[in-house]
């Protein structure tokens, strides 16, 4: 999970100008980003300040420079300390005094950022939004917001045109369209992909869902009005919590671009319509994940419309395992005498060793399952 590129912020929410960092969470971890004035760049650090692990996202940006709000201190775009206030004259800034700096690119408009090893960020290709659909004579639109559901439960909900008539009746679904629904599986060289197929109604729409590993889910559709097509990234802010970015192409929108007043009222009205979808999908995973934190299985009786749910929850446990989980586990054991007994959330275990485990509490499956493998489903 820490080995991928993660888009998290549009390029433009970070302006070189601004007075004060933004501050969020990726993989658990808190992080700080600002865009350094001097090089216009995109600058990622650790949320945590050297000196008494203050949240520098909480200070101010002074001559380019992060300057923590509890004392002062002032971290350069390298993570490096280069300004004490309260430095003795003649003595040295301690040389341990530096701050994680996380590898990012920016590409279609986002900031990307690499969770893991620096070395590894190389050896891979940069990161960039992938179409299935191909080329388009048309501007892609954008949206994010955060939701407080695990970013795995979004996944699953993007991989199932199952719940398109019910959950979405009152936007995008029709009763009408419910039917019987088989799905295939194909794996790539970037993950795995399926069509969706309804013997009984072959006048709809046939649509196409494709994962890419870790987080990415890539549609398109065969339209009457041409090949339209969606990106969705569900990333994994904290265990519970998700940060999802989506991108849209749908070739009857093309038509408004083309006139600023017709494409302004696109802009102002497609995000509100797309946020009245999201919540629609939000109302039914919230209340699935808290009775999946009860202990309820994640999956009981799949069908083969759920194949490509099933696949990709193979893939994640598997992936959940490695090192022990992806997930943040702090900074440092050593707390000494500190005892926070009534600590939940991300508020750290006291010393103690903590019951709950190492990944967010999603569910279970009944089966042990454990490879990216095709899975049959009646």
């Amino acid at each position: 999970m820490r080995k991928y590129w993660y888009p998290v912020i549009p390029s433009k929410d970070l302006v070189a100008a601004a007075a004060e960092p933004t501050g969020m969470y990726l993989l658990d971890e808190p992080i700080v980003l600002y865009r350094d004035p001097s090089t216009n760049e995109a600058v990622v650090l650790a949320d945590k300040c050297p000196h008494r692990s203050a949240a520098l996202s909480t200070g101010r940006i002074m001559d380019g420079r992060l300057e923590c709000r509890y004392h002062g201190w002032q971290v350069d775009a390298t993570g490096s300390v280069v300004r004490v206030p309260s430095l003795l004259p003649g003595r040295k800034i301690p040389a341990n005094a530096k701050v994680k700096r996380f590898p990012t690119h920016e590409a279609d408009g986002l900031v990307w950022i690499w969770p893991g090893n620096p070395a590894d960020a190389e050896k891979v290709p940069k990161p960039s939004v992938f179409f299935p659909a191909g080329p388009m004579a048309m501007t892609p639109k954008f949206g994010y917001i955060d939701l407080d559901i695990d970013h795995c439960l979004l996944v699953e909900n993007f991989l199932d045109p199952a719940h398109l008539p019910f959950t979405h009746e009152k936007t995008i679904g029709k009763r009408s369209n419910a039917t019987a629904m088989g799905m295939s599986l194909e794996f790539t060289e970037n993950g795995c992909k399926g069509t969706q197929s309804t013997p009984e109604r072959p006048d709809m729409i046939r649509s196409h869902f494709e994962f890419r590993p870790p987080i990415g889910v890539h549609l398109h559709f065969e339209m009457k009005s041409g090949l339209a097509d969606q990106c969705f990234f569900p990333v994994p802010t904290r265990k519970g919590h998700c940060r999802f970015l989506w991108f849209q192409r749908f070739p009857f929108l093309a038509k408004f671009d083309s006139f600023f007043l017709t494409r302004w009222l696109v802009d102002w009205y497609f995000p509100s319509y797309n946020k009245k979808i999201v919540m629609e999908d939000y109302a039914m995973l919230v209340a699935q994940q808290e009775r999946l934190a009860l202990g309820a299985n994640a999956m009981n009786s799949p069908v083969n419309a759920d194949l490509l749910i099933k696949t990709y929850r193979n893939w994640w446990r598997k992936a959940m395992k490695v090192d022990g989980g992806p997930f943040f586990k702090g900074y440092s054991n050593d707390i000494e005498d500190i005892h926070l007994d009534s600590c939940s959330g991300g508020c750290g275990t006291g010393g103690k060793k903590s019951s709950k485990p190492a990944g967010p509490v999603v569910g279970s499956d009944d089966d042990d399952d454990d490879d990216l493998e095709k899975v049959e489903l009646d």
